[in-house]
């Protein structure tokens, strides 16, 4: 038995193999900590209000709470912290806390974290044959609410910035499907030498294998529509996460004045 444990939180999908593959990246670190998957859609019996009460039952009191999501660009990440009632302005009559006596620790999603840039520069690699007769075009979701917008718009730029100081590209932009930039930024790039399309989804499905394609129909470019998972990095991503967490955590705990004295 375990006073802690480990929650991650992923979107899921119909396709069971989308859950398989998130399943898969945790599976090497069971044996080191206690870590559950939970999901928002598509799995019953598997959403966050179900395994938070299998961690209490399991006696675990902090949970390490880690969005499987590309950016807090994605409203559900919003959503996510409403139902473990970390930020009450996200809870909406649909979003309701789950009832637990647990303590949640947050870790931030994806982003650009050093492991996730890594992943990224390994599947350029792969496409890109000469930088200098090429032009990258990364694509992400996006949104098309204020706020959740500019999350994304920041971390596509941050990368592509970081990106083309790497690898020269001839040119280098990125698009969202929402809203819908794709075609026109492919268009654009596309004249500056022979287009490379890299997607930033967190699983192979509907979006990398049929919307981003349908958008990219005319255009000559090169893409092999892999995504973050199934990289073994995802897993130590989620594993370095939660243990900054409890770490944190910690030396929250150690400070804290009690009596005259630092506990």
């Amino acid at each position: 038995m375990t006073d802690a444990a480990v929650l991650v939180i992923a979107h899921g999908s119909p396709d069971p193999h989308w859950m398989e593959r998130v399943e898969e990246a945790v599976r090497p670190y069971c044996r080191q900590m206690l870590i559950r998957v939970a999901y928002l859609d598509g799995v019953e019996g598997r959403g966050i209000a179900d395994e938070v009460e299998r961690l209490e039952r399991a006696g675990v009191e902090t949970i390490a709470a880690v969005p499987l999501f590309v950016t807090a660009g994605s409203t559900h990440v919003s959503e996510i912290r409403g139902m473990l009632g970390l930020e009450p302005d996200a809870i909406t009559p649909n979003v309701k806390p789950v009832a637990t006596r647990a303590r949640f620790l947050w870790c931030q999603p994806l982003e650009d974290h050093p492991l996730v840039e890594q992943i990224v520069c390994e599947r350029l690699r792969a496409l890109s044959v000469d930088p200098h007769r090429e032009a990258l075009l990364l694509v992400g979701h996006g949104s098309d609410l204020p706020g959740y917008r500019e999350r994304w718009e920041r971390l596509l730029h941050r990368l592509t910035f970081r990106l083309q100081n790497r690898f020269y590209f001839s040119a280098a932009g990125y698009a969202t499907l929402r809203p819908d930039t794709v075609a026109t930024r492919a268009r654009q790039l596309a004249s500056c030498g022979e287009l490379v399309v890299l997607p930033l989804f967190v699983s192979q499905g509907y979006f990398t294998g049929r919307a981003l394609p349908e958008r990219l129909a005319g255009v000559s470019y090169r893409y092999d529509g892999s995504a973050y998972l199934p990289h073994p990095l995802i897993g130590e991503w989620i594993v370095q996460s939660a243990k900054t967490a409890f770490l944190l955590d910690y030396q929250t705990q150690r400070s804290v004045i009690g009596d005259g004295q630092a506990t």
